[in-house]
């Protein structure tokens, strides 16, 4: 069978955070990275060398940096570059979520990317192109997203991209061999280049509401996928052939000399040579409207499409709010893209690919920064919230020095640290009897579920404490909450305090043998044992508390606490072990 995955039961406590800030060799953080639960993410870590690569991407964006600022003098009319490429980001991201929302019901998103759409596009890393038209060819598929709606890299459609005045063909003989049809194709045409290219929606700065009505099967197959353009004759295979007079043989033809009905003349011929200067006036045609849209847009700007009329039915009361809330968004940022100086230079790419660079790698440093800084660790949020907590009640102060509270609530192990301190500073246990003290702090160590009911056959006092000590276990359980913590006032009341044994154990304190304090519930007698066993551990450290505040008269009814319950069977040696 398969093994058992190990899960790190490592979890962080009050008493611990304050014992680790009161020793120097160790921090909180130190000890997060020593669990098991980031032995993994340790060891990556090491591994793939990051703080090698954290500090060779450091020098290579210090000196980007410096090159940059160097290079001012040449960038005239490219000033708001840095400004234009921030911007443009945040209107793309803007984008890909509103077509990923509307592409997640299928289809072209209602028209939004159907075929023939123009669409403005930028991909400076990848394809070296900035805002710049596109020609859609073939809308996303319901297979590309494969029920994965958040918009990944997965969605994308097939685009006829018109290239940057200032693109040069490579010298990759296997880009050259590609023909029209196949992804990748760079062809050119009215004096300009065009490319055949995957746009996904990361890409894609905004729709337009201009169509041209195209036969996309001719600018791109599904199945041709880096062809080689072949030479005519592979496409005839008796192209290579001699004719039979030119081998001096008899034409055995019959049908030889005979038109074909309808037809005059070489028709086979005609039609090819129909077909091709159609297709090539489609690629003409295709090519000036997209030279057109980006001459539109470098003018007065291209028509936006409003997305709302395509995922008009979609969606009703507030996802139908915020979708147009999102689109109001966009519409204001492509209206401040548009101001920018950089939006109408027709040499935008050269320099908003060197911002590109620059800021995609201080991105990738400022990830591997985090992950090797403490916010990386899985319980640093836990631990933030958890020292805020404290802060706020007086155990610790700004500088992270553990106060007077701090150092009593170390002292207490057994149990819900907070709430036993929080006893001791508003002096509830001044008030009652040795006997009380134990039966109310067994609350506190009792585990097993039973009815809560305390009785009214104990001291009034003790009622009042009992009660009190649930009102002060709520009230932390509020504060943890308001700081974040996942904790519910009422459950964590109910989990740290259980009230099954305190009468039990009053009669106990009390002299009451153990044989009558066992009909007084139904826990077993094992469990009344360990309670009480486990209560005089807490007596001795709520002694200590008393001794760290300064309270004698505290500590002597503790001893005296600890006496009451030490006696009897519940303290007599093990057989097993005596």
């Amino acid at each position: 069978g398969s093994s058992t995955k190990l899960q790190s039961q490592f979890r962080l406590t009050y008493t611990m955070i304050l014992n680790l800030l009161r020793v120097e060799d160790m921090s909180v953080e130190g000890m997060i990275k020593r669990s098991f639960s980031e032995f993994a993410t340790q060891r990556a870590l090491t591994t793939n060398e990051y703080p090698k690569l954290l500090v060779r991407g450091t020098k290579t964006l210090l000196k980007l940096d410096e090159e940059f600022k160097q290079d001012s003098d040449s960038r005239i009319e490219y000033e708001d570059v840095e400004e234009y490429y921030f911007t443009s980001r945040s209107l793309l991201s803007t984008s890909k979520g509103l077509l990923s929302y509307i592409l997640g019901a299928g289809g072209t998103g209602g028209g939004a990317l159907v075929a023939g759409r123009i669409i403005i596009v930028t991909s400076a890393r990848k394809h070296n192109y900035v805002r710049t038209p596109a020609l859609v060819l073939r809308p996303p598929e319901a297979s590309s997203k494969s029920s994965n709606t958040s918009g990944t890299d997965d969605t994308y459609c097939i685009c006829m991209v018109l290239l940057p005045q200032s693109f040069t063909s490579s010298n990759d003989d296997a880009e050259k061999d590609l023909k029209l049809g196949a992804l990748n194709f760079t062809g050119e045409s009215q004096g300009r280049s065009f490319a055949i290219h995957k746009i996904h929606l990361d890409e894609i700065m905004f729709v337009s509401i201009s169509k041209h009505k195209i036969d996309s099967k001719v600018f791109y197959k599904e199945n041709v996928k880096n062809q080689r353009e072949v030479p005519s004759s592979f496409g005839n295979p008796f192209a290579g052939a001699k004719s039979t007079k030119a081998r001096g043989l008899v034409d055995d033809n019959p049908f030889a000399g005979m038109k074909v009905r309808g037809k005059k003349g070489n028709a086979s011929s005609q039609n090819k040579s129909t077909g091709l200067s159609q297709e090539a006036q489609m690629v003409d045609d295709a090519m000036s409207f997209l030279v057109s849209s980006e001459k539109t847009e470098l003018n007065s700007g291209l028509d936006l499409l409003d997305l709302r009329e395509c995922a008009k039915n979609m969606h009703q009361g507030n996802s139908a709010m915020e979708f147009g809330s999102a689109c109001d968004r966009l519409e204001r940022e492509i209206a401040f893209v548009r101001q920018f100086r950089s939006h109408y230079h027709p040499n935008l790419e050269r320099h908003y690919v060197t911002v590109d660079r620059k800021e995609t790698l201080r991105l990738r440093v400022k990830t591997l920064r985090h992950l090797l800084s403490n916010e990386s660790l899985q319980l640093f949020p836990d631990f933030e919230m958890r020292k805020a907590m404290l802060q706020s009640l007086g155990y610790v102060d700004e500088n992270d020095t553990v106060c007077l509270k701090g150092r009593v609530a170390c002292e207490v192990n057994t149990c819900e640290g907070l709430i036993v301190t929080e006893m001791v500073f508003e002096g509830m246990l001044n008030e009652l009897e040795p006997a009380e003290i134990v039966a109310a702090l067994s609350a506190l160590l009792f585990q097993e579920k039973t009815d809560d009911d305390i009785g009214s056959e104990l001291p009034q006092r003790l009622i009042s404490s009992c009660e009190r000590m649930k009102v002060i276990a709520v009230q932390l359980g509020q504060q943890q909450k308001d700081f974040g913590l996942p904790v519910d006032p009422l459950e964590y009341c109910a989990t740290s305090l259980k009230m099954g044994l305190v009468h039990v154990v009053y009669e106990w304190a009390c002299g009451v043998p153990f044989s009558s304090i066992c009909e007084l519930t139904e826990v077993q007698e094992g469990s009344i044992v360990r309670c009480i066993t486990r209560l005089d551990e807490l007596c001795r450290e709520v002694r200590n508390c008393a001794r760290v505040v300064g309270n004698p008269t505290l500590y002597r009814k503790m001893e005296s606490a600890s006496e009451a319950i030490k006696r009897d069977i519940v303290f007599a040696s093990s057989l097993y072990v005596s």
